[in-house]
């Protein structure tokens, strides 16, 4: 035990030294108080987690950090509601699916092309071909009508389609770039019209981001109109918390993503906290419906009481994440449901559950029917989607179940093996764990649509089908009735979560540390708390 603790010491000392000899000189040097004199013109440096494949794609990582990079349609207000961005002014027909932008004049993109009605077209065509998940925002095509006004077209109304296009994944690129650069350009070094360029992007150390000196295309929710204040933006990666912790609190970085638990408290006392709970679903439990144990509910409703869920998360997570019961929806987006009082810690339940179900205690004390143990298999994205604190607390679950009786495998899985599909056919696993980042309460229908025979909804890793069922998701998503909608969203919540079809753990929380020298930071407010640099400035004594 003392040779592992030791270890690993010796590993975050040693990223951290990578982390000091890639900055080069100090990003903010000595710290100065709050009341420190503005320095600009210089590097704020921000350490996250996660590496992406792209600056542009599908992935919330990767908008991360497109959102540095491009500019959208609308931008999302703190106080729910959309503000113009690229767009001035917008009108929506009666029956809600067509929506007519009038773009703001003189914006260019960093290759110099304009950008007007067209390039939004290029832009829609491209989401269409590219983001997977696009059809559940229904948005299909678009029409340049003048130089200075687009029509979106959807194939059904969609009451949260502002919200979704203020999502860092619809950034607008350079049509230029998107018809003549490569794939591969277009992956690592994509342009926009944002308040950064991408400098440099030396893969497995950090993206460099350059201010766009013309930038004068800001939010009107943005705290200042025109370029960045500082000139760079030195965006590393560090996947482990300690080393990201540590780079922090020797001065070498001015933020960092998602500190360690244990240092929540300090952090709190002797850093600006920025913390964001994502839209969508939180980290939740999804069980495989199709086949395997959980085909039965009562099994699925046993594994829910047999763990403590809420002890779990204020134990591990010390504050910094807080627990959520609800398996389908986030409390960020609209007509989320509380369920957190459902299914409180009961082993005595579960065991009864267990039994009335057929499932009997052996020898081992695992529980067994028809001659096979109830042994069940959790893959789960081991960096890419749950964290070091994470996968603790799946530890935890682990232990928690067994009391009752289940035997379940965790069963860690890379980027690489995640996102090549491993380990989630409904043959190769019984549950699965993860988060989907969505600002719309139509969640429901990327998480629980099965698809079709030829074409299976690959997102629905419940692997859940029941025709009514859907057809009360299809209805919800296009009511315009704000009130009916929510009560249909909520009706299928509580379906979900007394079915125990998924059932939640924890709020995937987007937590950012920034150091006192660095002022103005905030945190994009549509669905995915995206860290936001063009505001921040650092200061101090030069």
């Amino acid at each position: 035990m003392n040779k592992t603790r030791t270890r690993l010491g010796l590993v975050a000392t040693a990223a951290v030294a990578s982390i000091i000899a890639l900055a080069g000189c100090s990003s903010s040097g000595t710290p100065a108080t709050a009341s420190g004199t503005p320095i600009k013109n210089q590097t704020i440096t921000y350490v996250h987690e996660q590496e992406p494949p792209c600056i542009w794609g599908a992935w919330v990582q990767e908008a991360y950090l497109s959102r540095q990079v491009f500019d959208s349609l609308v931008s999302w207000d703190d106080s729910g509601k959309p503000v113009a961005w690229l767009a001035t002014k917008w009108t929506t027909s009666p029956d809600g699916k067509d929506i007519t932008f009038t773009l703001k004049d003189g914006v260019k993109f960093t290759d110099g092309t304009p950008f007007d009605a067209a390039a939004v077209v290029s832009n829609v065509d491209y989401w269409v071909k590219n983001l997977g998940w696009n059809s559940f925002s229904y948005l299909t095509s678009a029409t340049a009508d003048s130089a200075d006004q687009v029509t979106l077209h959807l194939s059904k109304a969609n009451p949260e389609i502002f919200r979704e296009l203020s999502n860092g994944h619809y950034g607008i690129q350079s049509p230029t770039a998107l018809a003549n650069n490569s794939q591969a350009q277009n992956c690592q070094y994509p342009v926009g019209t944002g308040a950064w360029t991408v400098k440099k992007w030396t893969q497995g150390q950090d993206i460099l981001f350059a201010r766009n000196d013309s930038y004068a295309s800001a939010p009107s929710n943005a705290a200042h109109q025109g370029p960045a204040y500082e000139k760079f933006l030195d965006w590393k990666f560090a996947s482990d918390a300690t080393t990201r912790w540590s780079a922090l609190t020797t001065g070498q970085t001015d933020a960092v993503y998602d500190p360690p638990s244990s240092q929540w408290a300090t952090a709190k006392k002797d850093y600006d906290v920025h913390s964001f709970v994502t839209g969508g679903r939180q980290q939740a439990f999804s069980f495989n419906t199709a086949q395997g144990p959980f085909t039965d509910v009562k099994v699925r409703q046993a594994f829910a009481y047999a763990v403590d869920r809420k002890q779990i998360v204020e134990s591990v997570f010390k504050g910094s994440v807080p627990f959520d019961g609800n398996g389908s929806l986030s409390p960020t987006n609209p007509d989320y449901l509380d369920v957190n009082s459902t299914y409180p810690y009961d082993v005595k339940k579960a065991a009864s559950l267990l039994d009335a179900a057929g499932w009997k205690l052996n020898k081992d004390g695992v529980r067994e029917k028809d001659g096979k143990t109830l042994e069940v298999k959790l893959p789960y994205g081991a960096g890419p989607i749950v964290s070091q604190d994470g996968a603790i607390a799946l530890q935890a679950v682990q232990q928690e179940v067994a009391k009752v009786g289940f035997k379940l495998d965790l069963v860690p899985l890379t980027q690489t093996q995640l996102f090549s599909g491993q380990g989630q056919a409904p043959d190769e696993e019984d549950i699965q764990f993860g988060y989907w980042v969505w600002p719309a309460p139509n969640i429901l229908d990327i998480v629980y649509n099965a698809g079709t025979t030829a074409a299976p909804n690959g997102n629905n890793t419940t692997h859940f089908d029941d025709p009514s069922v859907q057809a009360q998701i299809d209805a919800a998503q296009v009511e315009p009735d704000a009130t009916k909608r929510k009560a249909d969203y909520q009706a299928l919540q509580k379906y979900f979560n007394d079915n125990a079809v998924a059932v939640g753990l924890y709020d995937f929380t987007n937590n950012v540390v920034t150091s006192k020298d660095l002022k103005g930071f905030t945190q994009d407010q549509g669905s995915n708390g995206l860290p936001l640099f063009s505001d921040a400035y650092l200061v101090g004594s030069k």
